[in-house]
């Protein structure tokens, strides 16, 4: 299987446009990506690093452009087919569930003071409507999804 890291266009947003960063499987068929599978092959954190190391270049592209990570591993959809195929014994909650985004708000977490001169975070909460609510990012607090913007940098003239 080949796995693929893409930048989904979403909206505009503000000055510029929303991108979603997503990571899966790459079907060549149907030329589509899909982020709803759990491959489990132990290596979640080298594949992490790799996706996060991708940020800086797409800023570069496109330097006020925001994007948006949210775990594919929330949905309804998801749990149902991990449940299927749990090895697990999950109870009511999903281990597996929330995985994704756990992982990303442990990053930027964890690097905050240094992710923070170069970027611009806001947590999302996601309403039962679909809309999603933003707030300042704090650390250590849970949100559905965050959004990162590059700093620009202020030139006085």
């Amino acid at each position: 299987m080949i796995k693929a890291i893409e930048y989904q266009y979403i909206q505009p947003y503000y000055e510029d446009h929303l991108f979603n960063l997503a990571f899966g499987d790459y079907d060549m068929e149907t030329t589509t990506l899909n982020d709803k599978v759990n491959t489990n092959n132990d290596d979640h954190y080298a594949v992490f690093n790799t996706v996060v190391s991708t940020i800086p270049a797409f800023f570069e592209n496109y330097p006020r452009a925001t994007i948006m990570v949210q775990g594919s591993d929330n949905s309804e959809e998801f749990i149902s087919n991990c449940r299927r195929q749990c090895t697990k014994k999950c109870k009511e909650n999903c281990k597996n569930a929330g995985r994704r985004i756990s992982t990303y708000r442990y990053y930027v977490n964890k690097n905050y003071d240094d992710l923070i001169k170069d970027y611009e975070f806001l947590g999302g909460m996601k309403m039962r409507n679909g809309a999603i609510l933003l707030y300042h990012y704090e650390r250590g607090k849970e949100y559905d999804s965050v959004f990162c913007n590059k700093r620009v940098p202020f030139h006085e003239n």
